[in-house]
């Protein structure tokens, strides 16, 4: 243990946050307004009342065990969960990264579902710094944070933009060159001369996902693919990036896109076409994909062929590629320095919240990053 680390003291939990059982509302009690309703898997809904105000802190007591949520503002913590009612002078921020490495699924007590008891775990022993630490800590792991947000924030821009360059051009055409060009109707669609107009089964693939249990997993650098986008990482692929994964199971006919190679599970499909990606993968966010099954949602693979698909000509498709060929390249750089921000912030979290590193080591390499 570091010199610095001897000014932490040993207490229980119940010392550090007492927490408090979170209500029960209703789907149908709710009415839409700003506060978020935070369950035990997080953010579900939002509500027109709030039971008490930021900074919380909330884990989850029934059904997902250990998650930990950090609500700056007016939040209503359902029943589902715990939330803090007392920090006992201790920094809130803290206290949600401190959580976070306390592993509360081995505290279980459900028989039947998973449940946490609070009685049960204010009395664990932890080791907590002296307030000017404890800030100090939720300063550094608060900045990972931060850039990772505002990563984000800049990866949804270059999505935002090369989605509105797309529909400017092949929604409604207004793309370069476009005012020497006539128009032909067919049927309901009208569109330019020299293209055409056939079935998403002309020009795309739908490929099977392949099983791949999460107990099946070997942590590596390739992302797995579900219905709902990334669900973990395999040491091994299935389809070389740049790819295109649309949900066939649980969400119908979400649409995802992987620059590097990747594993798409059997509740999705991945794209095979000789049409440019960067074209393709817009025009299947806007296909009208149906769900074909009552019981589990579902999207047919027949039914997806027989959509029409609106095909411009070859130099006009390259001409669109040029353009997007950047936003994509630095959309994957963002991506690139998130995941490394986030192994990071993961590497450093336990080890500060437990004295194990001095908290100046820390800093220094949150300089280095940014």
């Amino acid at each position: 243990m570091t010199q610095f680390s001897q000014d932490w003291r040993e207490v229980p939990l119940g010392d550090l946050v007492t927490f408090q059982r979170g209500y029960d509302i209703t789907k149908a009690q709710q009415r839409e307004g700003p506060y978020p309703v935070i369950s035990s898997s997080g953010i579900k809904s939002y509500h027109a009342e709030y039971m008490f105000d930021g900074p919380g802190v909330i884990i989850g007591r029934k059904g997902s065990l250990g998650t930990v949520f950090y609500s700056a503002s007016q939040y209503w913590p359902h029943d589902t969960t715990l939330w803090v009612k007392n920090f006992h002078g201790n920094d809130p921020r803290f206290c949600y990264f401190f959580l976070q490495g306390m592993g509360f699924q081995q505290y279980d007590v459900g028989a039947a579902n998973p449940t946490l008891n609070r009685n049960h775990i204010h009395s664990l022993p932890v080791a907590i710094p002296p307030l000017p630490t404890q800030q100090r800590i939720a300063a550094i792991l608060s900045a990972y944070d931060d850039l990772i947000e505002n990563n984000t924030r800049r990866i949804a821009i270059l999505e935002e933009m090369a989605r509105r360059l797309y529909e400017e051009w092949f929604v409604h055409f207004r793309f370069p060159g476009h005012e020497a060009v006539e128009f032909v109707a067919e049927g309901d669609d009208r569109h330019p001369v020299g293209w055409v107009l056939g079935l998403l089964s002309d020009y795309i693939e739908l490929k099977y996902g392949k099983a791949l249990k999460a107990s099946e997993r070997v942590e590596g650098p390739f992302p797995v693919f579900g219905s709902s986008g990334v669900v973990g990482t395999h040491n091994r692929s299935l389809v070389d990036g740049p790819g295109i994964i649309v949900g066939r199971k649980g969400n119908v006919g979400s649409v995802f896109w992987s620059e590097d190679p990747f594993h798409p599970i059997d509740t999705v499909y991945f794209v095979h076409t000789a049409l440019p990606l960067e074209y393709v993968y817009f025009n299947l966010e806007r296909q009208n994909f149906l769900n074909n099954d009552a019981a589990v949602p579902g999207l047919n693979r027949q039914q997806a062929y027989s959509l029409p698909f609106l095909c411009p000509p070859n130099e006009l498709l390259l001409r669109f590629v040029d353009v997007c060929k950047p936003l994509f390249a630095a959309h994957r750089l963002l991506n690139l320095k998130n995941a490394n921000l986030r192994a990071q912030r993961d590497l450093l979290l336990p080890k500060l919240v437990s004295g194990e590193i001095d908290v100046s080591e820390a800093e220094a390499e949150l300089e280095a990053a940014e």
